[in-house]
């Protein structure tokens, strides 16, 4: 049978059909092939691991755990990749936006306000990207990582209650280094406030203001003692901010070693633990962060996903490290320490 014929080439020659579209169907391969040349990103980033966390080139806690979570990743044979956007939520959202554009291996995200993330993870998910949410939950995810903010905030408040109970009758002027910026903070002041109202119903919080980083917590606690002197019991969510009140405790000329003074706060890092190391001074307690195995648990939990599609909640319990407690050292060593 003949073929039909359809097309002239250049030289003025017919062509069949039949090879009319075996040279369009090539043609149109190399065009694929050119397309997908000028977007190397995809290919690059089929391996990586990107993580969104406001303000964490600023609490050492986090820095240490992103730091561990980089290399557990790249064990696992991924790239893993850390955006800061301060408190300024529309550049996280542009920032999460190019990675799905990318085509990303995971999101991680920590989350100021959830419901604002609900979408922008749905549009992830639906592009075949994973979404791990850490420190919260919301709808749109295949996995949480990190840990109980209430509840691990609620744990210092208890015992820092039952301190005053002990220590000073029942009562106590508190100032609270809160961060309300963002839903952690909230959780974490929220907890804290409680567990302290339900172990000491007489200790009164007569100050509360945002602190996460030494300087901070430095400067607003000299406010603090300033306008209210007869402070005796200072809690904050990071305890970088609390190591500035610390140093404001300090500085104002107050006895680092005063008795019925407790300062305290959450994550354990270095200098906090040190402080507890020694353990005679005004430094009383810690809700420290297995560090190390937070960041395992981001670099597992993404793999667990990218390899099985599906990977349950990893959350790490905080550990409530006393003044002189022997577990003080052991969170020290973890960080490298002495």
């Amino acid at each position: 049978m003949k073929e039909t014929l359809c097309e002239n080439d250049a030289g003025g020659r017919t062509t069949s059909r039949r090879k009319f579209v075996r040279l369009a169907a090539l043609g149109t391969l190399a065009l694929g092939l050119a397309s997908a040349a000028s977007f190397p990103a995809f290919a690059q980033s089929s391996k990586t691991i990107a993580v969104s966390f406001p303000n964490s080139s600023k609490i050492g806690a986090v820095i240490i755990s992103l730091d561990q979570a980089k290399k557990r990743a790249g064990e696992l044979g991924y790239e893993l990749v850390v955006d800061d956007p301060g408190s300024d939520m529309n550049k996280q959202i542009n920032a999460i936006k190019t990675w799905i554009e990318q085509k990303v291996a995971v999101i991680v995200c920590n989350v100021p306000n959830p419901a604002a993330f609900e979408t922008l993870a749905k549009q992830a998910r639906e592009a075949g990207i994973y979404w791990i949410t850490y420190g919260d939950r919301i709808e749109n995810q295949d996995a949480t990582v990190g840990y109980d903010q209430y509840n691990d905030g609620r744990k210092l408040g208890a015992y820092a209650g039952q301190w005053i109970k002990e220590n000073l009758g029942g009562e106590a002027k508190v100032a609270l280094l809160g961060f309300d910026l963002m839903i952690w903070g909230q959780a974490r002041t929220k907890g804290i406030e409680e567990g302290l109202a339900e172990a000491a119903p007489k200790a009164t919080i007569v100050a509360k203001q945002n602190a996460i980083t030494p300087t901070e917590g430095l400067n607003v606690t000299r406010t603090i003692l300033q306008a209210n002197p007869e402070v005796n019991v200072i809690l904050g969510v990071e305890d970088p901010a609390t190591e500035g009140a610390y140093k404001a405790w300090v500085a104002s000329g107050r006895d680092p070693k005063q008795e019925g003074i407790f300062i305290g706060g959450m994550d354990g890092t270095g200098p906090a633990l040190t402080l507890l190391q020694q353990g005679d001074n005004v430094y009383k307690a810690s809700m420290a962060i297995p560090l190390r195995r937070v960041g395992d648990a981001i670099a597992e939990t993404a793999h667990e996903l990218v390899t099985k599609g599906k990977a349950p909640d990893n959350i790490v319990p905080l550990e409530l490290i006393a003044s002189g407690s022997p577990l003080a050292a052991q969170y020290l060593a973890e960080q490298g320490g002495k």
